[in-house]
Formats: structure tokens, sequence, C-alpha cells
């Protein structure tokens, strides 16, 4: 009786610590990515992207959900020469994340002008018409999304705003540029390492104890309603 405790304790034991495990390994493998150009731009190869067009990313309407599609870096190399851009455009991706399987996620905005090459912005109705979807403001579909993609879309407008509006040095005014990754900006000139931005956020949500107070917008999706929330500047208490 004893010894059969001790294997099932065991094994429950390895299944707690498996997903662990698994986050460990996530998170060495990203970090890899995001300090190792090469190893970024290997990860390319075998990864998938998520494409938006003015921080919109591409969805496809599914009933009553969006999806986003990935794209293959093939598939997106033949987008880019379709419409007569440089393949080189693929350096203004950013790493978002990653799969158990240790496929890397990234971004890529084809509407804004693009940093890496001389190539304008892609003109949204065309790249939709060829893409069978289309570009939808992220707040407006959020919570149509499955929750992996909602989060990865999230990550993925943040860091491609950060980067679209930090593109000089706040310090000598010249021309940063991003890792591969898109973890960091450094500056041309002096070196300076440019972070993205963390801004914590608290919302409070009002209960009488059984009722909560929530709100909605005229331009809300169709049962969508929120907290109350509101935003304390620095220095204020």
């Amino acid at each position: 009786m004893s010894l059969y405790c001790g294997i099932a304790c065991r094994r429950k034991s390895f299944w707690c610590y498996r997903p662990l495990s698994t986050y460990v390994t996530k998170t060495r493998y990203l970090f890899e990515l995001k300090e190792d150009d090469d190893a970024c731009k290997k990860a390319q190869q075998t990864g998938a992207f998520y494409l938006f067009h003015n921080l919109a990313p591409l969805l496809q309407k599914s009933g009553h959900q969006y999806l986003a599609p990935q794209h293959s870096l093939l598939e997106l190399e033949r987008l880019l020469g379709k419409f007569g851009q440089d393949s080189q455009r693929i350096e203004d991706s950013v790493l978002i994340g990653c799969s158990e399987q240790q496929e890397a996620w990234f971004a890529l905005d084809l509407g804004l002008n693009s940093s890496s090459s001389i190539n304008a912005s892609l003109q949204k109705p065309e790249v939709e018409k060829e893409l069978t979807g289309s570009f939808t403001e992220l707040r407006k579909a959020l919570y149509q999304l499955n929750v992996k993609d909602a989060s990865l879309l999230s990550t993925a407008q943040a860091l491609l705003r950060w980067h679209d509006t930090h593109q000089f040095c706040s310090r000598s005014g010249q021309p940063t540029k991003k890792n591969m990754a898109g973890s960091k900006r450094v500056c041309s000139s002096n070196k300076i390492i440019y972070y993205p931005q963390m801004a914590p956020v608290v919302i409070t949500l009002v209960s009488d104890g059984t009722r909560c107070l929530l709100a909605r917008q005229s331009f809300f999706p169709k049962g969508m309603y929120s907290a109350l929330a509101g935003f304390c500047d620095i220095g204020l208490s």
C-alpha cells in the first residue's frame, strides 16, 4: 500500500512540475531570441507571422468569433513580392511569443512606413482582398477572439506602437535601430539602449455584493460591457 502511494505521489509530482518545466524552457528560448539576432532570424524560417495595418490586426470572421490567421515566412515573402515590396521589410517584425514546441510568433505591420527599407506602406484594401480578411480595430474584436490570440495581438499592438513612436533618440535626436526581435532599440550615435515601456494599469470593479456596475459605449459589439476605469497621471494620488 505504501509503495503504491509513493508511486502515485511521484506521478502527481511529475505532472505538477511539467508545466513549470515547459514555462522555463519557453522563457529561456525567448530570451535567447531576444539577445541573439542570428537565432531570431533563424527562428523566422519556421515561425508564424501575424499581420497588422496601422496597428489593426488582420482578422477573419467565423460565425460570432474572429480568427487571427498565421502566415509563414514563405507566404509573407510572396505577398511582399506581389506588391513590389522588398523582403527586407520583414526585419520590421517583432517577436511576441512562442509555442511549447518552440515555434516563434512574430507580428508585422504593413501599414506603417518601413524603417528598414525604402518601401512605403501597403494599401489596406488590396492586402485585405489578397488575404481574404479585414484589418479590424483590436478593441472592437478583442472579446470575440480566443484567449491566446487576444493576448498575442495585444502584446503585438503595444510593441508595434512603441517602435513606431521611438524611432529617434531622446538625447541625440539621431535614429534608433531595433534589434531583430524588437526587444530593444539602440541609438546609432551614442549607443543608448531603449526598452519598451511598461505602464501598470488598475481597473476597479464597483460592486454592491451581488451586482457589478458596468458600462458600455455605442461602438461596443453586442453583449460587451466594461468595468469603469480611471487614469492617474504621474505625481497624482
